[in-house]
């Protein structure tokens, strides 16, 4: 049996984001798809903005150094 452990850090959208399979400070590559100006060119700048928003929004895991417990 596998057991799941679900911390929630308070905040709906911070919550919502660590549900996302997203790993390092990264773009995906749909964005680039996705994210265009009025004349079907990528919209680099949005995309940019956005992977700076979403790295903000991502929880983070508090670490004890001296017991080295995680909170």
């Amino acid at each position: 049996m596998e057991k799941t452990i679900t911390i929630t850090s308070g905040n709906p959208i911070v919550d919502q984001v660590a549900t996302m399979n997203l790993t390092g400070n990264i773009i995906p590559e749909s964005w680039y798809h996705t994210i265009i100006n009025e004349n079907g060119k990528t919209n680099t700048l949005a995309i940019l903005i956005l992977a700076d928003i979403v790295y903000w929004y991502r929880p983070t895991e508090g670490r004890d150094e001296t017991t080295l417990s995680v909170s």
